[in-house]
């Protein structure tokens, strides 16, 4: 018992100093491999083998897997970017919904522009200016608006079906049976999903609408800084051209949830006539490939916003970079995780969540995010957790593998959001120039509660209506 307790406070202790030193805004890449390496000389494993074989495998088997969908989407979220599109879309939805709600303005740009397949931080980057713009004119105070960017871009769009987020996808490349297909996809859990994204926004606006208000009333107000800057222009779109801003977003949205039925139920017509090479093509349409949805968009944002581009190629070629940083910051806490995922502490952890008595999806929901938490990433999480639970769940328990698609991409987003949570920090310090201790507690409440209570409401809608499973 001494011995587990010794390993259990060794593995934690390195998480908590891996999250105090993110926050203190230490990179990520020096970190990760520090608190694992602490981690292994701790545990009496041989830390040289641990970073060779253990780190470094769990780090490049996540960029193998996952580096196109990272890429393509920030080559996407540049386009965006870079044509107005994104603050096109941001400017749209705030004058929609007016200064008077400019909370929920926030929370809805952020919301279209991420279950488009926007790029998380472009997301922040483009709707910062925008909200800063509602806050004061509505005279709310600024220690709000990562909340409010937050919620809407990394709970109830980032993990709901149809979604193109890498947190949706993830669950498809490793629920897959003996052949190797897929068991699931992008709109697993449909219905479910549906409702409880509902019920997110409806909880999370009122909680937020009644927290600044408390805040008001206790004589807060927007504080202006010398570098606050109007909303920047569209790159010259006119009025009038939302349609053309979105319509990369609903291009990846088609291409990943509709096309691929249509490529299959259309095949049969070209197979004879001299089509084959379409018949081949259409037949073997991928299921489900984020890459491949996003690569589409990408197109269609080329073909429909080129000309507002002034270098298309230094879009692909800055994408392609910032994905490589992104998957890369990414695979440094999945490589933390992959590196104490054999030490005795985290064997500890599994065996007790995933053996913990009671229904399979609540255990299930459980193992992910205390995993997710101890890899400080929903993604990386998802990347540690599903080889462990896709062989106890689906192989032995035999749980619906579209249910468990559903409650456990929403239950990634929950204990992942804590303060060292990359993009979080990124949002709080470097984009919105607020500190975690003035902002982060209504962070919490949105990213962190109010998911693991749609989690909750999942399984209890998956108990009640197994057929949506």
């Amino acid at each position: 018992m001494l011995n587990d307790t010794y390993h259990l406070a060794v593995l934690f202790g390195c998480l908590a100093l891996l999250m105090t030193l993110v926050v203190r805004g230490k990179s990520i890449f020096v970190v990760a491999p520090l608190c694992a390496l602490v981690a292994a000389i701790l545990s009496g494993v041989n830390p040289v083998v641990r970073m060779n074989e253990a780190y470094m495998t769990g780090f490049a088997d996540y960029v193998k897997r996952f580096y196109l969908i990272f890429a393509l989407g920030a080559v996407f979220g540049k386009l965006m970017e870079e044509s107005g599109a994104a603050i096109t879309v941001a400017n749209t939805v705030g004058r929609w919904l007016g200064t008077h709600r400019a909370c929920l303005a926030v929370v809805l740009a952020c919301a279209v522009l991420t279950y488009g397949g926007v790029s998380l931080f472009v997301v922040g980057f483009s709707v910062y200016p925008l909200a800063v713009q509602l806050f004061r004119a509505a005279n709310l105070p600024r220690r709000f608006i990562p909340a409010a960017i937050a919620f809407g871009s990394i709970t109830f769009t980032m993990t709901s079906a149809g979604s193109p987020e890498i947190q949706n996808l993830i669950p498809i490349k490793y629920l897959i049976d003996k052949a190797g297909k897929p068991l699931t996809d992008a709109r697993a859990g449909w219905q479910v999903s549906l409702i409880v994204a509902v019920l997110m926004i409806l909880v999370g606006k009122i909680y937020l609408d009644w927290t600044i208000r408390r805040a008001l009333k206790a004589g807060e107000e927007f504080e202006s800084r010398p570098d606050d800057r109007d909303v920047p222009t569209s790159n010259g779109m006119p009025e009038g051209s939302f349609m053309a801003a979105i319509s990369p977003l609903l291009a990846t949205l088609l291409a990943l949830n509709f096309v691929p039925s249509l490529a299959r139920s259309y095949a049969p017509y070209f197979k004879d006539g001299g089509f084959q090479y379409l018949h081949a093509f259409l037949d073997n349409y991928p299921a489900d490939d984020g890459a491949l949805a996003i690569f589409i968009g990408v197109l269609v944002g080329i073909a429909v916003l080129g000309r507002r581009l002034t270098d298309v190629w230094g879009c692909f070629g800055g994408g392609f970079i910032n994905g490589l940083l992104a998957v890369g910051s990414t695979s440094a806490v999945v490589g933390f995780g992959a590196a104490v995922q054999d030490l005795p502490a985290f064997k500890l952890v599994v065996s007790r969540v995933t053996q913990l008595p009671g229904d399979p999806l609540v255990t299930a929901a459980i193992a992910m995010a205390v995993i997710a938490a101890i890899a400080g990433s929903a993604s990386g999480g998802q990347g540690i957790a599903f080889p462990i639970i896709k062989p106890i769940y689906i192989d032995q328990l035999g749980v619906s593998a579209r249910a468990l698609h559903r409650v456990v991409a929403i239950s990634s987003g929950t204990l992942d959001s804590l303060p060292a949570n990359g993009y979080l920090v990124m949002l709080i310090r470097n984009i919105c120039g607020e500190t975690h201790s003035r902002s982060y507690g209504p962070v919490f409440v949105t990213t962190v509660l109010i998911p693991a209570a749609g989690t909750a409401l999942a399984i209890a809608l998956f108990k009640m209506f197994p057929q949506w499973g």
